[in-house]
C-alpha cells in the first residue's frame, strides 16, 4: 500500500469515528511526613527511605481540550511499588486519578490526571508552587505517600492556568460557540467554507472584544494567513450574533490531515475590560469537525503533497 493510500485510509477512519460520535534537573524526593487516613492502611508499616521518585509533568496537544496532564513518574528507587493514587497540588490547578500502577525500580509509568478547575482573579498567585503526592505500596505491606516537586519543562500548567482563565474571563461577558452548520462555496476558483461562530453577549458581565482567531495547522483564513483579524463587541455585537471566517485548507498534505490533532480547535484573542488575556481554544464539535475534514479533503482535490 503507498504511503498515499494509507493516509486516505487513515482519514475515511477518522471521518467514520467523528461522524458516529456526533525545569531543569531533576529535583530530590521529599517524604511526606503524613499519611492521609483514607489513603493507606493504619496498620501498614512505613515506607523505606529508599523508596524515591522523579516526576515530570507534561501535556499532549491531544489531551488539552479534555484538560488532562500526563505524570510521567520515575521509579528511582531500588524498591519496586505499587502507585495507588497520585496527586497533583498546585495553587494554580490541580487534580488527582486512581492509579493502581506497578512501577518497579528504575523504570517510568505514565499516569493520566484529568485537572480540577483553575484559581483564577486578581488574587491567583503568580508561582504555581506544585507537588505531586504519590501513595504508595510495596510488596511487603509496606505503605506511605511519597511527595516530589515535579518538573514541567514546557511550563504547561502556568500556560493551562492561562488559558483556562481567559476563558473564564470572556464567558463572562460573551458566550462564543461554534455554529453546527457548514456553508461551502467558490470564489474566484476557490472553494471557501463559511465557518461560524455563534456570539451572545452576558447581561452584567464585562466589557469583552474579540480581537483575532489564529488559523491551525489544517485551516487559515482565505486571502490571508496566520490569523483573522476580527473586532467583535459585546457592547455592540453583530446583530444577527454570528461571526464568520471565511476559511481554506492551511496544507494538503496527507498526512497533514490524517493524522490531524489540533486543526479543527480555533485560538481566541480578547481583551476584556482593557486588559489582553493570553489565547484561549474553543473546539468544533464532532459533526461540524466530521465536515471540515470532508471539507479539506474536497477542496485539495484528494489531497497531495503541497502546500495551497
Amino acid at each position: 500500500m503507498t504511503g498515499r493510500a494509507q493516509a486516505c485510509g487513515a482519514l475515511l477512519l477518522l471521518l467514520a469515528v467523528t461522524s458516529s460520535a456526533c525545569g531543569p534537573g531533576h529535583p530530590p524526593a521529599v517524604r511526606s511526613s503524613a499519611t492521609p487516613a483514607s489513603a493507606m492502611p493504619t496498620s501498614a508499616a512505613p515506607l523505606p527511605p529508599a523508596v524515591t521518585f522523579e516526576v515530570e509533568v507534561a501535556q499532549a496537544r491531544t489531551d488539552r481540550v479534555a484538560r488532562i496532564v500526563e505524570l510521567q513518574v520515575r521509579n528511582t528507587g531500588p524498591v519496586d511499588v505499587v502507585v495507588e493514587r497520585a496527586r497533583l497540588v498546585s495553587d494554580l490547578v490541580g487534580g488527582g486519578t486512581e492509579a493502581g500502577r506497578d512501577v518497579g525500580a528504575d523504570r517510568v509509568r505514565r499516569l493520566r490526571v484529568p485537572l480540577g478547575p483553575a484559581a483564577c482573579g486578581p488574587d491567583a498567585p503568580g508561582d504555581p508552587a506544585v507537588r505531586v503526592e504519590l501513595d504508595v505500596t510495596t510488596s511487603d505491606g509496606r505503605a506511605g505517600t511519597v511527595v516530589v516537586a515535579p518538573t514541567d519543562e514546557a511550563d504547561d500548567l502556568r500556560r493551562i492556568h492561562g488559558e483556562d482563565c481567559a476563558a473564564a474571563a470572556v464567558a463572562a461577558g460573551l458566550r462564543v460557540t461554534f455554529a453546527d452548520d457548514l456553508v461551502v462555496r467558490e470564489v474566484e476558483g476557490v472553494p471557501v467554507a463559511d465557518v461560524t461562530l455563534r456570539v451572545e453577549p452576558v447581561p452584567g458581565g464585562p466589557h469583552v472584544r474579540l480581537t483575532g482567531v489564529r488559523a491551525t495547522t489544517l485551516l487559515r483564513p482565505w486571502g490571508a494567513t496566520g490569523r483573522w483579524d476580527v473586532d467583535v463587541d459585546s457592547a455592540a455585537p453583530p446583530p444577527d450574533g454570528r461571526l464568520v471566517l471565511a476559511t481554506v485548507p492551511a496544507r494538503c498534505d496527507l498526512h497533514a490531515i490524517a493524522e490531524d490533532k489540533r486543526g479543527t480547535v480555533l485560538g481566541l484573542a480578547a481583551v476584556v475590560d482593557g486588559v489582553e488575556q493570553p489565547l484561549h481554544f474553543v473546539a468544533a464539535p464532532d459533526a461540524l469537525r466530521g465536515a471540515l475534514y470532508e471539507f479539506v479533503l474536497a477542496a485539495c482535490g484528494g489531497a497531495s503533497d503541497a502546500r495551497p
